[in-house]
C-alpha cells in the first residue's frame, strides 16, 4: 500500500469494503519496524524480561453496527509473539484485527528491591496519548521494575504495532474498549500460569490518561469484586472484570488548549467532510506545543513507530467528542486518583482537569499543579539536573502508589 497518502488512506476503506482490494499488513507497515533506542536499552537491561503478546477482536466486517465494532471486547484469539514477518500473514487468518501489548518483570535486584519491593504482585498500566505508542514509556519502566512492579503497555487501535490506519480513531470508544480486552487478556494469561489475579493501576497521559479516565465511568471497575479465580469456576457469563486499585494521570486531554484547538472554520470543515474523508490528515493540533526544548519533538520524529502526520478529521472530531462526554460523566469517575498537571501546558488544559477533579467523588482523590511544567511531563534530561523536573514527577507517582500498596 502506498504509505502517507492522503487520496488513498481516503479511498482504501471504500474498496476494501467491497472486496476489490485486501489489506496485506493490517499494521501498514508498523509492526515489523525496528525499536527505538530507549527501548533496545530497556531489553538489553540485566534481569529484566519482556513478553510481547497480541490479542485479536472480531474483524469490523463481522460486526452488525459501527457501535458494536467500536465496543467489542470480545476475543476470538491471543498469543505470545516474537515481531517476526511471518505472523503479519498469520495475524490476517485469525481476522487481521488485533491489539499488542507488552509485559515487563524484573528479577530480584542484588542489593533488593527499592522501596521494600512493595510493587509485587501489582500491575502498572501504562497507556499512552496521541500519535505515541506504548514503548514511549520505555525510558521510565525501569524506575517501576526495581520495586517490584509488574508494568503493562498496550499500542492502542492504530498506533504503534497493534492494526489500524495509523492515528485514525474514527471513535474514541476504541480505546477504552481496547484497554479492557488487554487487561482482560492478562488476567487469563495469568490463569493459565497458574498465577494469581493481580490489582492493577491505570496509569496515563493525556489521551492516555482520557482513556483510562474514560475506562473507569464505562467499566465501573469499582462495582466488580468478583475475582477472575472465583468466575472461572462459577457460571459467569463473560470474563470478570480487571481488579483496578487506582488511576494516576498526567496532564489529562480534559479539554483541548486555546493554542492547540484547530480554529472553528476548520472544525466546520472537518464535520462536513468527516463521512467521505475522515482519515484524511488536516490540522497540526498539539504539534510544536508540547515542550520548549526542540530535542523532545526530534526524538519524536526520530522514532520510527511514532504517528508524524496532521491530525486526521476522523481523529480531532473524536477527541471532541470524547472530551465532552467524559465532562459530562465525571461524577461516575469513582476511584482512588491522584491528577497531575503543568501550569505552561499548551495541549490540554489544566483550568479543564481541576474543574472535573472538584466533581469527582472518591474521598481519596488528588490534584497537584506542576508549576512551570508543559505538556511532556517526563521529559527525559541530558543530565542529572536538566532531568531533575521528571524525577519529581516519578517520585511523586511511585509515592501515591506505593502508599496504596499495604
Amino acid at each position: 500500500m502506498p504509505l502517507h497518502n492522503p487520496l488513498w488512506e481516503i479511498a482504501e476503506p471504500y474498496l476494501v469494503a467491497t472486496t476489490r482490494y485486501t489489506v496485506a499488513d493490517p499494521t501498514y507497515g508498523r509492526y515489523l519496524l525496528p525499536h527505538h533506542a530507549p527501548t533496545q536499552q530497556l531489553m538489553a537491561t540485566p534481569g529484566v524480561r519482556h513478553t510481547f503478546r497480541r490479542v485479536f477482536l472480531r474483524p469490523f466486517r463481522d460486526c452488525k453496527t459501527w457501535h458494536e465494532a467500536y465496543n467489542t471486547t470480545e476475543i476470538v484469539h491471543s498469543d505470545e509473539v516474537k515481531l517476526e514477518e511471518a505472523e503479519v500473514a498469520e495475524g490476517v487468518k485469525h481476522g487481521g484485527r488485533w491489539l499488542f501489548y507488552s509485559v515487563w518483570e524484573m528479577d530480584e535486584p542484588e542489593a533488593g528491591w527499592e522501596c521494600g519491593g512493595k510493587g509485587r504482585g501489582r500491575d502498572l498500566v501504562l497507556v499512552h496519548g496521541l500519535s505515541d505508542y506504548g514503548l514511549r514509556y520505555s525510558p521510565h519502566v525501569l524506575h517501576f521494575l526495581k520495586e517490584g512492579f509488574r508494568v503493562i503497555m498496550p499500542d492502542l487501535p492504530s498506533y504503534g504495532r497493534s492494526t489500524g490506519v495509523n492515528s485514525y480513531l474514527p471513535s474514541l470508544d476504541l480505546l477504552p474498549a481496547a484497554l479492557h480486552t488487554v487487561l482482560t487478556d492478562v488476567v487469563m494469561w495469568d490463569l493459565k500460569q497458574d498465577r494469581k489475579q493481580q490489582q492493577v493501576f491505570l496509569c496515563g497521559a493525556s489521551m492516555g490518561a482520557w482513556t483510562v479516565l474514560f475506562y473507569v465511568y464505562r467499566y465501573h471497575p469499582s462495582d466488580s469484586v468478583e475475582t477472575a479465580a472465583e468466575a472461572s469456576t462459577s457460571d459467569h457469563p463473560e470474563p470478570p472484570r480487571p481488579q483496578i486499585a487506582g488511576v494516576f494521570a498526567l496532564c489529562p486531554m480534559v479539554e483541548a488548549s486555546p493554542e492547540s484547538r484547530p480554529s472553528a472554520i476548520i472544525e466546520y470543515l472537518a464535520k462536513s467532510i468527516k463521512f467521505f474523508a475522515g482519515s484524511l490528515p488536516l490540522a497540526p493540533a498539539v504539534r510544536g506545543n508540547v515542550s520548549d526544548d526542540p530535542r523532545v519533538e526530534e526524538d519524536f520524529f526520530a522514532d520510527p513507530l511514532c504517528y508524524h502526520g496532521l491530525l486526521r478529521v476522523g481523529t480531532g472530531l473524536s477527541l471532541l467528542d470524547g472530551m465532552t462526554e467524559l465532562n459530562q460523566n465525571a461524577e461516575r469517575i469513582n476511584i482512588p486518583i491522584r491528577l497531575i498537571h503543568g501550569s505552561s501546558d499548551r495541549a490540554t488544559s489544566h483550568a479543564a482537569t481541576e474543574r472535573l477533579f472538584q466533581r469527582l467523588p472518591h474521598d481519596d482523590k488528588q490534584f497537584e499543579l506542576y508549576d512551570g511544567y508543559e505538556h511532556i511531563m517526563l521529559k527525559v534530561g541530558i543530565d542529572d539536573a536538566d532531568d531533575e523536573k521528571r524525577q519529581r514527577v516519578l517520585r511523586d507517582w511511585t509515592h501515591w502508589l506505593l502508599e496504596r500498596c499495604g
